[in-house]
């Protein structure tokens, strides 16, 4: 590893190290906040010496065993870092580049946003170091810069209220902040061998969600869109109303419910963030809100899958998005929520009853489906109704959003069996497919599966060099276009029970 030294035309010099022929910058910090409510203000330019950006910067405020968490879901270890957090710094972001790159290389730019439920997640958790990433790009001829953030978390990200609002503290502020990193990199990018004009942005999961958002936006803010199991529909935006009771909710968990609106505010700027956290039960929600300004509106699928809808609108000005889905995503409910299993076949049969109270036969038919009865025992009726809920709130989505864009949509599905011992072990989870794709486990795959991951990645730096990785479904016509590309081994396409 070697020390190098780039010179920025806003930000002065800013030293990076230097690694199997690609050059990291870490910790650039993005944005600064006044303190952990208040908006990101964007770093336009900075004075001083040199800037030193070899070592990852603090992470947002989350549960400390987060990056844990989302490895069991892997069903597999990484080296594990030692990371800080901040409630005030930890607006940064890491920045890979070919090493030996300049402002003339203008090459294409790859923002990646974690995932986690806007719960947990930091760009510096060891799965997702983008070495490997970008020398596969180099060794490909398509070379990438890529670009990782972090954004507020939880109660410190997305509570939001009447008072907080009237006090001058928006609501949003995990995706104002993501707003303001694509600002960074429009502006800064070219000084480490990015072209601004060229910028795909990625997420998955809740990151995806959280894309789907930005693409609410009037202003176009990238190039092309990649949404890796998730969307808007998988992490609702809620109405003022809901955070409202959530809110209340949050105050009554810290004993605040009494207390007036300014030592309600004190508080959430004051108190510890991890004492915080701990005092918040599950119940309290994280999730956008309807503000009007960063979510617009609610949306429905119907509106997302007519070509004659400007909903989002980002259908006027991304022309190109990549979106897919994993064979058995939903897993990740079951495992962080696996009290569901519980009795669920006579409350699942219950549910879908109620949601059509006037449609009984409906009602049957996809219980039938499904081949769910209120008897059926857990065991048999958990997985059955994963599946239902994979349908509805991962493929529907999929289906959804390729339906309804106005351009070229690439849809893939990941169905490659998880090769590690565990309880998903054979099946395609959650998050799997991003394991494979930053190749940060290619030393515990066989020659195969490390064929499939860098086949996977290189289909993506394809799709950020504008260049088509498959066939792709032209303004909607799932009908005559639709080719979902597998990543694994052929297997039966799964269609929505109707």
């Amino acid at each position: 590893m070697s020390n190098i030294v780039q010179t920025t035309t806003h930000l002065g010099e800013i030293r990076g190290k230097t690694t199997n022929g690609v050059s990291q910058f870490l910790g650039i910090k993005y944005a600064t906040l006044k303190n952990r409510l208040a908006d990101a203000e964007l770093v336009e330019s900075r004075d001083g010496g040199v800037l030193d950006a070899t070592k990852d910067g603090p992470t947002a405020i989350s549960p400390l065993a987060g990056c844990d968490l989302e490895l069991s879901a892997i069903q597999h270890t990484l080296p594990k870092k030692e990371l800080t957090q901040s409630d005030v710094d930890c607006l940064n972001l890491n920045i890979a580049v070919p090493a030996g790159t300049s402002a003339h290389s203008k090459l294409p730019v790859f923002v990646f946003i974690h995932g986690g439920g806007l719960i947990i997640g930091a760009n510096s958790w060891p799965q997702f170091d983008y070495e490997r990433f970008v020398k596969l790009s180099i060794d490909n001829e398509l070379p990438i810069v890529a670009v990782s953030i972090n954004y507020r978390l939880g109660p410190f990200g997305f509570l939001t209220s009447d008072e907080l609002r009237n006090a001058g503290y928006k609501a949003n502020n995990g995706l104002r902040d993501q707003r303001v990193a694509l600002e960074w990199v429009r502006r800064h990018i070219v000084d480490f061998g990015g072209d601004p004009e060229n910028i795909t942005v990625a997420g998955m999961s809740a990151g995806a969600a959280s894309v789907t958002f930005h693409l609410d936006s009037e202003t176009p803010l990238f190039k092309r869109a990649i949404l890796m199991s998730g969307s808007r529909f998988f992490v609702q935006a809620l109405p003022y109303d809901a955070h409202e009771g959530n809110y209340q909710h949050a105050m009554s968990a810290l004993g605040l419910q009494n207390a007036t609106s300014d030592e309600r505010i004190k508080a959430l700027l004051e108190i510890p963030g991890q004492d915080l956290l701990a005092k918040l039960p599950s119940s309290v929600l994280t999730a956008p809100a309807v503000d009007g300004d960063m979510v617009p509106s609610a949306v429905t699928y119907a509106q997302v899958a007519d070509q004659a809808s400007d909903i989002p609108k980002g259908k006027q000005w991304c022309r190109d998005i990549l979106i897919g889905d994993a064979q058995y995503d939903i897993n990740i409910l079951a495992i962080l929520l696996p009290h569901l299993k519980n009795a669920c076949a006579g409350r699942f049969a219950k549910a879908v009853h109620s949601v059509f109270p006037t449609k009984q036969e409906l009602a049957t038919q996809i219980l039938a489906g499904y081949g769910l009865t209120a008897e059926t025992t857990d065991d048999e009726a958990f997985p059955a109704v994963l599946n239902y809920l994979n349908d509805i709130f991962i493929l529907a989505p999929t289906l959804t959003y390729t339906r309804g864009w106005k351009g070229h949509t690439n849809v893939y599905y990941f169905n490659e069996g998880n090769p590690w011992d565990g309880p998903w072990k054979s099946k395609a989870g959650h998050i799997l497919d991003v394991a494979y794709l930053f190749q940060n486990f290619r030393d515990f795959l066989t020659p195969p599966q490390q064929k499939i991951a860098a086949v996977f990645a290189v289909d993506f730096f394809k799709f950020c060099h504008g260049i088509r990785p498959w066939p792709a479904v032209i303004d909607g016509d799932i009908e005559k276009d639709l080719r979902r590309e597998s990543t694994g081994p052929p297997l039966r396409e799964r269609q929505l029970h109707k």
